[in-house]
């Protein structure tokens, strides 16, 4: 425990390292050089005395302007040693004062929802799993799917709407109410809480993903012989789902859990902004709009240390929650290579099996001989029929259970039309560019403009339909890339163990601990990514390292099932144990994943073109909800339709791709599929 314990220290403080020199490096790569911007500002308050504006910046930010990159490196790592973060002239302020006031802020009300949403999460997973199919999972299905499919700003702009604007119960713009003495008094409290509110609740409606992802983790347990056990034993179904199920379900979640810390600074950028509530969130969208470096430095910094120790946490807890996913002993063994054959021949092996290949030379008397097990089989005489049987159990079957499921047809449906909408509605639907008589009510407007006009007299169905498509190349490009890359990384740390999941959960450390949303902002600060397609590539960059962790606790649990020891036991290798016995019984999880990542992408995309920090070059749905929010949408009944429209657009293609995903689990399980698909081929063996 102790080596391994070394080990993993070493490896945070390395991720920590790495971490500060991307971010170092990215920071001063992007567009508005941040010695040039602060040197601008200075200029406006000293003008005319560019050398005094010079010594200003040189001992405010560490650094000598005109010095090479390695000399404001060497000079920014001493004053950093010292604790020194630097100055920010945005905030005129010490970087040190401005973290260290606004961070306990953001953990306030982050800290608060996300116990609520976990708790409430895992029980209520747990229980919708062991009564799968009935009325309570149905109806609970149904409500955390709605909920799940609502981004936590879209929350965030309606509770607004509802609750500070229109009613006016809840304040705006401040983190306590004024006039009352700091501290642990009851007026201070309650004002905090009332002020913190709408960001709380925000995040609490929108947060029931959890509980479907658990859902899906329980259902892959239900059929294991200690529930059946307990079932025999008489236990109540309560005590089933919560303890024996959830206890079981609960290893990726618990490490989601942890994660979330990143997202808690990082994540919490749109949600300040819509409030005005100045935490760590707040003071981050400050120094990227401002190229205030040291402040962008510092808050990098803060997110980084602070995911590196939760991932510790994580590592050295896991067998607590379950004593199979050690993160230390034998469970770190290398898997997979006690065969001596090289990956890629494994691959290839498994390959040609698929295709009706064999791995060792034909016979005189047109037989195989197995390389692995050294039987003799006939060859199949007719190769036209076992594809067809092959494609009727890997495609035609799952495709009519699909069918069969509420879930499976309702969202199939919703993502299709999504894509007529896309592809086929912009020759159904006036041009962007026309325009009508502003502020026309979807209620005065009828038929002409179902969806009402903008202040600039467009159509809004138009500018919906038209701003579908780009979305839907974003979700494709960017989901796919996400979910490729945090599987492969998280199968193969899992399984193989020793270096080489070091070495990969080491860069999954590094993906993870540099703040999202900022990363992303940075990034596309230095790309300016126009194309979809290239869009959806850099939101995908901060967004598979979590999945890797978590691909990675779920195949800890796998490998060590008996049919996987005895198939490495008879000499099977590392490539088709992956795909034949650890992949279907994860591939519930995955999908779920690959469903969510497919909504974050929605969401990331459309948080980054309203917050402006993507360049518009094409209409779509965040840059609909920017142009809303700018036209005072928000502030009166009158003028609603506008910002509800894309709400309710991105909704509905969530809702689809979710429903989707749950759908897609009961064939993707082999317990699930085992169990639907004899009522769909009674002669498939599975």
């Amino acid at each position: 425990m102790t080596n391994w314990l070394i080990k993993r220290l070493g490896q945070a403080a390395l991720t920590v390292i790495v971490v500060f020199h991307l971010t170092f490096l990215l920071v001063r790569m992007m567009p508005g050089n941040p010695v040039e911007a602060m040197m601008a500002q200075v200029l406006e308050q000293y003008p005319g005395d560019p050398a005094t504006a010079r010594q200003i910046v040189e001992l405010q930010l560490n650094v000598q302007p005109e010095e090479p990159l390695h000399s404001q490196y060497l000079n920014y790592m001493g004053s950093l040693l010292q604790g020194d973060l630097g100055y920010s002239i945005s905030q005129n302020a010490s970087v040190n004062q401005i973290l260290a006031e606004a961070l306990p802020w953001t953990v306030f009300y982050m800290s608060i929802a996300m116990v609520i949403t976990f708790v409430s999460s895992i029980c209520l997973g747990a229980i919708m799993a062991y009564y799968e199919g009935s009325t309570f999972d149905t109806v609970m299905t149904g409500v955390a799917v709605i909920e799940s499919s609502t981004p936590y700003y879209v929350a965030a702009l309606l509770l607004s709407f509802i609750f500070a604007y229109q009613l006016e119960w809840f304040p705006t713009g401040a983190r306590y109410p004024g006039g009352v003495d700091i501290g642990l008094n009851l007026p201070f409290v309650f004002g905090a809480l009332h002020h913190a509110a709408l960001p709380i609740i925000s995040l609490i409606v929108t947060g029931a993903a959890a509980s479907l992802s658990m859902r899906g983790n329980s259902i892959s347990v239900l059929g294991a012989d200690h529930i059946r056990v307990a079932r025999l034993r008489g236990l109540p179904p309560t005590r089933i789902a919560l303890r024996y199920v959830m206890r079981n379900a609960l290893l990726p979640l618990y490490t989601g859990l942890l994660l979330t810390v990143g997202f808690m600074i990082g994540g919490s950028i749109i949600l300040e902004d819509i409030f005005s509530y100045r935490g760590m969130g707040w003071y981050m969208f400050e120094g990227v709009n401002n190229r205030d470096y040291p402040l962008m430095m510092g808050g990098f910094m803060i997110i980084c240390i602070t995911v590196v120790i939760a991932m510790i946490i994580a590592d050295i807890t896991y067998s607590r929650i379950d004593p199979r996913a050690t993160a230390e002993g034998n469970n770190r063994e290398v898997y997979g290579s006690s065969t001596g054959v090289p990956l890629r021949t494994q691959f290839t092996r498994y390959v040609r099996r698929l295709i009706g290949q064999t791995d060792g030379e034909r016979s005189e008397h047109g037989s195989t001989r197995h390389e692995f097990i050294g039987e003799e089989t006939p060859v199949a005489v007719d190769r036209r029929e076992e594809i067809y049987r092959k494609l009727d159990r890997s495609v035609f079957a799952p495709i009519k259970i699909i069918l069969s499921d509420w879930r499976g047809s309702v969202g199939f449906s919703i993502i299709a039309a999504f894509f007529a909408i896309g592809f086929i509605g912009p020759l159904f639907v006036y041009d962007p560019t026309t325009t009508f008589e502003t502020w026309i009510s979807p209620v005065d407007a009828g038929l002409d403009h179902p969806l009402g006009t903008t202040n600039t007299g467009v159509d809004i169905l138009s500018l919906m339909v038209h701003g579908t498509t780009p979305v839907l190349i974003m979700i494709i490009t960017g989901a796919i890339a996400t979910v490729f890359i945090g599987v492969s990384v998280g199968t193969v740390a899992g399984f193989r163990g020793g270096t080489a999941d070091r070495i990969l959960m080491t860069i999954c450390d590094i993906v993870i601990s540099i703040p999202g949303l900022p990363l992303i902002i940075v990034i596309a600060a230095i790309v300016e990514p126009r194309h979809p397609a290239m869009v959806g590539a850099v939101l995908s960059i901060a967004a598979w390292g979590g999945l890797g962790r978590s691909i990675r606790s779920e195949v800890l649990k796998v490998r060590g099932y008996e049919y996987v020891e005895a198939s490495r036991a008879i000499g099977i290798g590392t490539a088709p144990i992956i795909l034949r016995d650890i992949l279907p019984n994860i591939w519930p999880y995955i999908l779920i994943n690959l469903a969510n990542n497919a909504r974050n992408i929605i969401f990331a995309s459309v948080a980054l073109y309203y917050l402006g920090f993507l360049p518009v070059s094409s209409q779509n749905w965040g840059v609909v909800l920017n142009n809303a929010e700018e036209a005072g949408a928000l502030y009166t009944l009158d003028q609603v339709h506008f910002i509800i429209a894309p709400i309710v657009f991105i909704i509905l293609l969530s809702m689809g791709l979710i429903l989707l995903a749950q759908s897609l689990d009961r064939i993707s399980n082999p317990r699930i599929r085992a169990r639907h698909a004899k009522s769909v081929d009674d002669n498939d063996p599975t």
